[in-house]
């Protein structure tokens, strides 16, 4: 039957259709599997900070999570690759530039002194770990390294789980908490329900959107790493964004600086980790090396804008990781570009 729907998808319009049809699945599943998972964990007594940092970042990421763990099923390791560094490179410079060129950010002491810079060490780790790996000559994320990624993602749950029992009343998390409040007062029936209901649409979210994806590249002539890094990259970040706007609008900028940092570790550690795990993620060449230096350059950036202006991210800084990460998708598109004409003469 997936063979029949993949035959479909060859018509370019059939292809759009499965790709934004997919998107708009995964989206609806990363929210229902979130709620359901929040009334979970606070019926069973969970801090808001252990929801927040774990069970909300999870839904957050869950889109990302789900689509390349069926691509990576489907032996498209390069869409993995791009879709997990796409997402953290837009996560800082689409979302928090537009966040913070909205309104500026407060960004909170605990993000600057310990989160952020345990997002830069993982960033830089996995640039590292590309080059130990080579699956023929091409660098790779194998499945040793994906188990290392997991037990690296335990460690920080571990480590949240005992913060989140000494500081509880964090105001990191007071608007993830308050959100899912509502949903406390559901049965835990109704909980479970919802839990699984987004856990199957997650799945034929990931699905279709892996379908769409894989044939509008093979449509435009464009490489999977390539339709990973940009489309696929902004269609599974709209989780975070609609945290970043919701945060800010209700006054908790610091929020949304801890939902982007939160949810870029999962994609490099769960994520990342648990495809690789399942197949080994390479990492396309010539321009594999550009990519990850981009994600980490928008990393340290982000944590010396932090630590400027009194720990307050402004429009002129939002504005400039807005221009960055627009002109690094052009870039890419250019490169693509390029390197198929080369290649063609």
């Amino acid at each position: 039957m997936l063979q029949s729907f993949e035959s479909l998808a060859e018509n370019p319009l059939v292809a759009l259709a499965f790709l934004a049809v997919g998107v708009a699945v995964l989206l609806l599943g990363g929210h229902w599997l979130v709620n359901g998972a929040a009334a979970i964990a606070r019926r069973l007594g969970w801090s808001t900070l252990v929801i927040g940092l774990t069970i909300v970042a999870f839904g957050t990421s869950a889109p990302e999570l789900f689509f390349n763990v069926i691509a990576a099923l489907n032996d498209h390791s390069e869409l993995s690759f791009g879709n997990i560094v796409g997402s953290n490179i837009a996560n800082i410079g689409l979302i928090l530039g537009l966040t913070a060129l909205f309104a500026p950010l407060v960004v909170h002491g605990r993000i600057v002194s310990k989160e952020l810079p345990w997002l830069m060490v993982i960033s830089l780790a996995s640039f590292a770990l590309a080059w130990l790996t080579l699956s023929g000559d091409v660098p790779s994320f194998d499945r040793y390294e994906g188990v290392a990624m997991l037990a690296g993602f335990t460690f920080f749950m571990v480590a949240w789980y005992r913060m989140g029992k000494r500081e509880a009343s964090d105001p990191l998390v007071k608007e993830l908490g308050a959100s899912a409040a509502d949903e406390s007062h559901a049965s835990l029936r109704v909980a479970w329900a919802s839990f699984f209901v987004g856990l199957v649409l997650l799945l034929l979210g990931g699905k279709m959107t892996e379908i769409g994806a894989v044939s509008v590249a093979d449509w435009l002539g464009l490489s999977d790493a390539l339709i990973g890094l940009t489309i696929v990259a902004v269609a599974t970040s709209l989780p975070e964004l609609t945290t970043c706007v919701i945060a800010v609008r209700k006054g908790h900028d610091d929020l949304a600086v801890g939902n982007i940092v939160g949810s870029n570790v999962f994609n490099l550690l769960l994520v990342l980790g648990l495809t690789a795990t399942i197949a080994p993620v390479t990492v396309p060449k010539p321009w594999w090396w550009c990519d990850l230096l981009a994600m980490n350059v928008f990393t340290v950036s982000l944590l010396f804008m932090a630590r400027s202006h009194r720990r307050k991210l402004v429009r002129l800084e939002g504005g400039a990781l807005l221009l960055l990460y627009v002109a690094y998708m052009t870039f890419s598109v250019l490169r693509e570009i390029t390197g198929s004409e080369s290649a063609a003469l």
